[in-house]
């Protein structure tokens, strides 16, 4: 028998929250780490007034100490607050929010005379600087094992409330930063052929990476191409050589050395000839001091403090030169010896030597998770925050109340300490971002729909929304590229779900041990390697070879050389498997550029392996029996800190994957000849959520699993425990769901066995009586008697009390009185009770109200409210199930009221196997029409025979097969994916319990009761019913509401609209001649109108044939005039191209 890591998978699932561990850990780095690195960054807060001389005050220093995070209140609108749980704020509307605490200190230094006193600073404890949306599930929600009360028992968490409204965040891709990256010119601009590019951002700060681009022109003769370098805050591109004298590289020999390789070459001499008129364009400027000076020409001037030169030189040395290529730091020896490397990298790409950068490999990209892009916005909002307190205290100092008694304790105390800072500021921002989904400051959100509202239909639905990413790309949509399935995206991404359409490959799911990795820092990793590692100070730039020895980058920061990689390889490796190095962290040794990159930021995707050591696995057959007989974690197999016995995995990323050799089956490697480094713990592991539970997808045609991945979304199941005490817009629930026969290793681990969303079904595939083509199903009406698919649709109408700002109106729930009422809606209004709702388990229809709501009138005898009720929707209809009503934080009521109605399979319903086979019900046959066995057994579902030949859904025929066993022995059938089976194997066990091995069946006609002459293949299948109901889609009218512009029929079915009769219904009828019926539709039964013509001129004249006067104002014509019938939209264009000084004639036959 095969070997089989089962346990290890079960391990690794048994991990907390693991399906969504990237959601929950990164934000909780976002609250632990990234929110007090943005505090440390801006504050303490200086504020100088040297240059005000009259002013006694020389500064202000504002500092933060002991940052927290309080817990989540409800605060009632009389001020009495209350511990808030995720259940209260979607009942009430609210925001599941948590306020961000610290303690203030000031110091004030003052100027008497020529001496600085420092005045004692004050203190002011527990100040709410902002509130953030809590996660729900993070570490700082208040839900823990315990207290789960009112929550679904499988809900994992990972979204956040807001507003009432479950909102998850997306993670983005992005470029990764500090690497870098040669490209062709993406823009068909002349000028540029090729551009070397670096986003920088020093991994110990937070904030919005600078990009420094180096690029060549594109000229004719190659020896003619000059490098320029475009910077941060320049106007435009500046010589290379210039920016290499401005950093302190004097001599031209000196900056040619820290270019080329130095190691004798024919590419060295090429690279020498490339670079002449680069050099001679550059030959202007000697010193340092010029280049300076060069620089400060071509500042961007929006800044107000670059008017004097010394501001301007200043400006040039502190800030441009310094977020140039921040990341290594103030080294300006670094600096120079990357931006060698980086002219290096591009002329080599350029003359075709070393292949350009993949901008859709994962090895130049990074997710941004949740924790980045909530980190991105607290950052500007931080930004705006300290501009305020530094505009709030000049302008405080400057005329402030303090000025009267000289009391400088009173320019910050703690009464206007919460004037200096808003609290209400950030709140404002991340709940409107995560409201809207536009990610960005309010004027200029760049990203939608970065924040989604969470997808409940069903539970697979919600994981699958939960593990799902985004890369924005240009709308255009014309970029294939990144849409296409990459290789470096094997194990990390999942290659069968995606949608159809305009976002396919855009938008992709996580596979289904894929985890997103958080910052850690690289100290550690810099001290085990140090011994190893050459530092520039110790190079001779004339004398050393560059090739000869490996450079080495830390999160791309240059450290140095090495001249024992493989040692370097080995000893980090070493570290991290003894837990000394975190075991995120990845070491990348790149043999094109012989380099080594070790990596150890955040966003980079990374899966568990099973470590191959002298052609076995670490993991064999003793750790499995170990595992059975002891408690152990998953961390005890990813390091030896535990136990050096249970040590058999490793982390990869991309980069890792790209220098080992993997084998996809644990039972492959002793065959195979080739030198194994990992092998994968599971191949079915590179399948995303929704793609694990389909049974046998490696037996299917490639889009059918995308299809059923987009389907299983849709499928009517059970989401959650607790439908019945959600308030959800809509939700569907399966009346009698049941666990599928075949499953998948998967399946229990997303919840699929325990919250089940389809049925098994006897399905038969043969065609009878004609009404199952083109995909259409065959059902048994006895079945649906039964109860097979019958299933309850809720619906919540939501409704709040409003007050009306300007006029003071307040509405109020009530039953109202219609003699009183000012324009009552055509409806029945019986059914309400006393407080304006209608009582539970009551029936209602199309023209009931729901909830009764009116706007008292002031100032008016003879009606007192104006109607505001709400109606239930025209075409449904259904049982209250329950009202719920609380009150918001401002203290106005809310009411939401369910409704549910019972619906069973009908004509028109859709149905699918879990193959992408769906279809729509075609004809109910009464059971004693359907076919039967010989023993009895009638099919449920009958599909046509057509639909598998093309679409090769060999897969659902071997479920099929299985499934038959299973009945027969009792048992559940494994349908994991690149399990071997075979199915001569099932053929057998079928033959053993009776059935003819192919799984056909003799069937006799249900209407003559004759034997069928053909064999059936038949057997039971897992269905889903979805959400595409005929009942919520039907849809006819003869008359009804029109728009009051144009006096045509309104649109749509939820408006009672028309029905389109558009351009291509008009030239069918133009084609069969039908010009009556076509004058009928376009104008009698839509927008008929008459218009008298003025004979003389052709214009419309203004007529009234009631009192019989007529007038045509343009020619004073008071006689002659011609009816005729247009559509009125016809009348409405005219006078708007009379608008425009157009004047359309109508020519009639007097």
């Amino acid at each position: 028998m095969s070997f089989t890591t089962d346990e290890l998978i079960q391990k690794y699932f048994n991990q907390k929250n693991i399906l969504i561990s990237h959601q929950i850990n990164s934000y909780n780095y976002y609250v632990d780490d990234i929110i007090p690195k943005i505090i440390q960054q801006y504050f303490p807060v200086h504020i100088k007034f040297s240059e005000n001389d009259s002013c006694e005050i020389e500064e202000i220093e504002l500092s933060i100490h002991k940052f927290r995070i309080g817990e989540p209140l409800l605060v009632e609108n009389n001020g009495c607050s209350k511990l808030m749980t995720p259940n209260i704020a979607r009942e009430r509307n609210s925001t599941y929010l948590s306020p961000l605490i610290v303690d203030f200190n000031s110091k004030i230094k003052v100027k008497q005379g020529n001496n600085l006193i420092e005045l004692k600073s004050t203190y002011i404890p527990n100040i709410v600087i902002g509130k953030i949306p809590i996660m729900v599930g993070s570490k700082y929600c208040v839900l823990n094992e315990k207290n789960r009360e009112g929550e679904c028992s499988f809900d994992l968490g990972g979204y956040f409330i807001i507003n009432g409204n479950e909102k998850v965040i997306i993670s983005q891709e992005k470029v990764a930063n500090n690497m870098i990256q040669v490209f062709k010119n993406p823009k068909n601009s002349t000028k540029f052929s090729h551009i070397c590019e670096t986003r920088s951002l020093n991994e110990n700060m937070y904030g919005i990476p600078k990009v420094s681009s180096i690029k060549i022109t594109n000229k004719s003769n190659m020896y003619d191409n000059t490098l320029k370098i475009s910077l941060p805050h320049m106007k435009q591109e500046v010589p290379l050589f210039i920016l290499f004298r401005a950093l302190g590289c004097g001599s031209d020999k000196d900056i040619i050395y820290h270019i080329i390789d130095n190691n004798g070459s024919e590419i060295d001499h090429l690279l020498l000839k490339m670079l002449k008129s680069t050099i001679d364009e550059g030959s202007f400027i000697r010193t340092e001091e010029e280049a300076i000076l060069y620089l400060c020409k071509y500042i961007n001037n929006t800044y107000n403090y670059t008017q004097t030169d010394e501001k301007k030189r200043a400006y040039v040395e502190d800030v441009i030169l310094k977020e140039y290529l921040n990341h290594l730091g103030d080294n300006q020896q670094k600096k120079i010896y990357f931006t060698g490397f980086m002219v290096n990298k591009l002329l080599k790409s350029y003359l075709g030597i070393s292949p350009l950068d993949d901008r859709d490999s994962h090895l130049n990209k990074r997710f941004e998770t949740t924790g980045y892009l909530l980190g991105n916005l607290t950052f500007q909002c931080f930004h705006k925050i300290i501009k305020d307190i530094k505009n709030y205290i000049t302008k405080e100092v400057n005329s402030g109340i303090w000025n009267l008694n000289k009391n400088y304790h009173e320019i910050i105390n703690e009464i206007n300490i919460h004037k200096i800072i808003k609290s209400s500021y950030l709140e404002n921002i991340l709940k409107g971002a995560m409201a809207t989904g536009n990610w960005g400051m309010k004027m200029n959100a760049n990203k939608q729909g970065v924040s989604q509202v969470l997808n409940r239909l069903t539970y697979p639905s919600m994981i699958s929304h939960l593990r799902r990413v985004q890369t924005p790309t240009d709308n255009t949509g014309k970029l294939i590229p990144p849409r296409k399935l990459h290789s470096t995206s094997w194990g990390f991404v999942c290659p069968s779900e995606t949608p159809e359409g305009q976002a396919v490959g855009v938008v992709k799911n996580l596979s289904m041990n894929c985890e997103i990795t958080n910052s850690r820092t690289s100290e550690t990793i810099l001290y085990y390697i140090n011994e190893y590692v050459k530092g520039f100070e110790n190079i001779d730039i004339y004398q050393f070879n560059k090739i000869s020895e490996c450079k080495v980058f830390v999160n791309g920061d240059w450290i140095g050389f090495t001249d024992k990689p493989n040692e370097l390889v080995s000893v980090f490796k070493q570290y991290r498997m003894d837990g000394l190095i975190n075991n995120h962290s990845s070491i990348y040794w790149e043999h094109m550029n012989y380099c080594i990159l070790i990596s150890t930021d955040g966003g980079r995707p990374i899966r568990p392996l099973l470590v191959v050591k002298d052609g076995k696995t670490l993991y064999d057959r003793d750790m499995k029996d170990y595992i059975k007989k002891h408690k152990c974690k998953w961390e005890m197999f990813t390091s030896t800190i535990y136990d050096k016995n249970t040590y058999c995995i490793e982390y990869l990323d991309p980069h890792e994957s790209s220098n080992s050799i993997i084998s996809v089956n644990i039972n492959e490697i002793q065959k195979k000849e080739r030198k194994y480094t990992h092998c994968e713990i599971h191949p079915s592991l590179i399948l995303g959520a929704l793609a694990s539970c389909i049974p046998f997808p490696h037996h299917n045609q490639a889009p059918r699993n995308t299809y059923q991945s987009a389907m299983g979304k849709q499928a009517v199941g059970v989401h959650c425990t607790n439908y019945n005490k959600r308030f959800d817009t809509f939700s569907h629930v399966l009346s009698y769901p049941q666990r599928p026969m075949v499953e998948t290793k998967m399946m229990k681990y997303l919840n699929a066995t325990k919250l089940p969303n389809g049925i098994n079904v006897v399905v038969a595939i043969a065609t009878y009586g004609g009404y199952n083509q083109e995909d259409s199903i065959l059902f048994n009406q006895h079945s649906i008697d039964r109860g097979l698919f019958s299933s309850t649709f809720y619906r919540t109408y939501k409704e709040e009390e409003r007050k009306n700002q300007l006029s003071g109106e307040e509405e109020k729930f009530c039953r109202p009185d219609k003699s009183k009422l000012l324009f009552p809606k055509p409806c029945n209004y019986s059914k309400l009770n006393e407080q304006g709702f209608v009582e539970k388990d009551t029936y209602v229809s199309g023209e009931d109200i729901l909830i009764g709501k009116v706007i008292p009138i002031k100032n008016n005898k003879d009606y007192h409210y104006r109607d505001n009720s709400v109606s239930l929707k025209k075409n449904e209809n259904g049982f209250i199930d329950d009202n719920s009503i609380t009150t918001n934080s401002d203290g106005y009521n809310i009411c939401k009221t369910r409704i549910r109605s019972f619906r069973t399979p009908e004509i028109g319903d859709k149905f699918s196997s879990r193959h992408g086979q769906k279809g729509t019900v075609g004809m109910v046959y009464r059971s004693e029409d359907m076919p039967f066995t010989s023993s009895g057994i009638i099919p449920d579902i009958i599909i046509n025979p057509h639909a598998i030949p093309s679409r090769m859904t060999i897969a659902q025929l071997i479920e099929c097969i299985l499934g038959k066993v299973c009945c027969e022995t009792g048992n559940i059938g494994n349908g994991t994916a690149f399990d071997n089976i075979s199915v001569k194997n099932l053929s057998e066990m079928l033959t053993k319990v009776g059935h003819e091995k192919m799984g056909n069946e003799i069937l006799y006609n249900g209407f003559t009761g004759e034997q069928i002459h053909t064999q059936i293949f038949m057997g039971p299948t897992y269905y889903q019913r979805l959400k595409h109901m005929s009942s919520d889609k039907i849809h006819s009218r003869s008359s009804g509401p029109i728009v009051t512009m144009t006096r045509q029929p309104a649109e749509g079915r939820s408006s009672h609209g028309g029905l389109r009769f558009g351009e291509m219904e008009r030239d069918c009828m133009i084609a069969h001649g039908t010009s009556n019926f076509l004058r009928e539709r376009m104008m009698d039964v839509s927008d008929k109108y008459s218009v008298f013509i003025c004979i003389e001129c052709n214009l419309p004249a203004v007529a009234n044939p009631e009192t019989n006067t007529y007038e045509c104002k343009n020619c004073n014509n008071y006689k002659k005039f011609k009816k005729i019938n247009i559509p009125y939209s016809c009348k409405l264009l005219m006078q708007e191209l009379q608008c425009m000084s157009i004047a359309p004639r109508f020519i009639t036959n007097n």
